[in-house]
């Protein structure tokens, strides 16, 4: 069994700067059971201990793989941002569960998140790295029919602060739910499984990856691709990580690799890893319904060194979700190749 401390060092936005982060011996023995963090895979899990720290405080750990959020990029690539907002989403369902009695069965529901990165992150390894996350939780309701709950987490790999991530989050009775998800969705989305014609997809190396199933953007029929920045989203049921187990609707994760995705086309110079995102879910997106993303560069202030790009998804008008991303420029990488390692 292999134990961490907690680093003893300020954490980030949201908590408490006035004290130390608390020494916490932390268990990386092996990844906790599957249902504790809604995954159907062992595989997926990321998160291997949590304990109380605060009133609201925990100490979550989690280990890493080799390999990235969805591929693979060379035993000399940073690791992947993605696995430390998946840790986060992971952390805010085992605590509202373990510490805060949240029934199994309740459906969590993303409203918002972001995080900003140190970079560089520290390189892969030839075993899983453990991640610590100090992580404070802030409700956002006084409502005591409902949980809401906002996570901020600061991320350390060996006592080194590496970033930090904000999750927003509800959780809701099932009968709630199914009331909130389908009031206004059309009359198949319960229980069907109508399937929408796939988009041909962009070349897999354009957006960072080896194979055609983990491409998330097609051309889009109805813009005129590389003028308007717009891409018709695709979405394979059968894909073993952003369909790790059922959904109802489009998955958060499945939006933010999409948007990922689509700032590294959109944006002139703009390389992975990614450095940060802020987003917001405004409604859930329909399986069966074609879902086009817009994306336009921002302008950032001459202090700015991370180029960006807007992304919005929309679906039958409605904007599902929306996002800011900030990358590394391939002039900032000083010329270190990171692509994917087919």
């Amino acid at each position: 069994m292999h134990d961490a401390a907690m680093p003893a060092t300020g954490h980030g936005q949201g908590a408490n700067t006035s004290r130390p982060a608390p020494e916490t011996r932390l268990s990386f023995a092996g990844p906790l059971p599957r249902t504790a963090v809604h995954k159907a895979a062992d595989t997926e899990v990321l998160l291997t201990d949590a304990r109380r720290t605060g009133e609201n405080r925990f100490a979550v750990a989690a280990l890493w793989p080799r390999d990235h959020f969805l591929r693979h990029r060379g035993a000399d690539a940073p690791s992947d941002p993605f696995l430390l907002v998946e840790s986060v989403r992971q952390s805010s369902i085992l605590l509202s569960h373990r510490f805060y009695g949240i029934p199994e069965g309740h459906p969590f529901v993303l409203c918002d998140l972001d995080f900003d990165i140190e970079y560089p992150l520290p390189p892969q390894r030839d075993c899983p790295v453990p991640v610590v996350l100090d992580s404070v939780c802030v409700p956002t309701t006084d409502n005591p029919r409902r949980f809401a709950m906002r996570l901020e987490t600061t991320a350390y790999i060996d006592g080194l602060r590496i970033g930090r991530a904000s999750l927003h989050w509800l959780t809701l009775a099932p009968k709630a739910y199914r009331r909130v998800r389908f009031r206004g969705a059309p009359a198949e989305t319960e229980g069907a499984r109508g399937e929408e014609a796939q988009p041909a997809p962009l070349p897999p190396r354009a957006v960072g990856h080896c194979h055609d199933r983990d491409v998330l953007l097609g051309r889009d029929p109805d813009g005129v691709q590389g003028s308007d920045q717009s891409w018709r989203l695709r979405i394979n049921r059968d894909h073993p990580v952003l369909f790790d187990h059922y959904s109802d609707h489009i998955p958060g994760m499945l939006l933010l690799e999409a948007f990922r995705q689509a700032a590294l086309v959109g944006t002139a110079g703009m390389t992975d890893p990614l450095r940060n995102l802020s987003a917001t879910f405004t409604s859930f997106g329909e399986l069966s319904r074609p879902v086009t993303l817009h994306a336009r560069e921002v302008s950032r202030g001459a202090a700015e060194e991370y180029p960006g790009i807007s992304v919005t998804a929309l679906q039958d008008g409605r904007i599902l979700a929306s996002a800011v991303v900030g990358g590394i420029s391939t002039a900032q990488m000083c010329g270190a190749g990171h692509g994917a390692a087919c």
